[in-house]
């Protein structure tokens, strides 16, 4: 959604998360995708659910679609595209995700380079963990990396730049 005040919205740093919505709200977004994959879009919610799961408050309203939306009428997805942002420092995790796009890594090949220069090197089908100490790297095969340990985009590229490459 855009906003009109950057800045200015409530979020998980200033206001908290309380664990259990995470849940809940994957186990709605799953719901909702499954009728997309049957092909049952018929069946979709439609609706903008809001949930509090201290005060058991649900409320559900209809929202028509803006047709000056990026999204929805221009079908335009930044975000999902990676261009919205190259990095993104990730709230309350101390950590900050790198998107780099139309790459591709073969993470047992990557495994073998890194293992004698860093600690704790694992990995799987999926992704390739490793520690560079006080930093701890994931990487995926697409070319995204998370790093734990700084909230500093410029600290996280560079590390990125000298383990995976640039």
């Amino acid at each position: 959604m855009d906003t009109q005040q950057p800045g200015l919205e409530e979020t998980c740093d200033t206001v908290g998360v309380l664990g259990p919505i995470v849940n809940l709200i994957a186990s709605l977004q799953a719901a909702e995708a499954t009728k997309l994959l049957a092909g049952r879009t018929e069946a979709l919610h439609g609706r903008l659910i809001s949930c509090d799961v201290w005060t058991a408050h649900f409320q559900s309203v209809r929202i028509a679609r803006n047709p000056e939306c990026r999204a929805c009428a221009r079908r335009q997805f930044t975000y999902l595209d990676g261009d919205a942002q190259p990095h993104i420092t990730m709230c309350g995790r101390d950590s900050v995700q790198i998107h780099e796009r139309n790459r591709s890594l073969d993470l047992a090949i990557l495994k073998s380079r890194l293992s004698p220069t860093v600690s704790d090197v694992r990995h799987n089908e999926f992704l390739l963990r490793f520690r560079i100490p006080p930093y701890e790297m994931t990487v995926f095969s697409d070319g995204r990396a998370i790093l734990k340990g700084t909230k500093d985009p410029a600290i996280a590229r560079s590390l990125y730049a000298r383990y995976i490459g640039t």
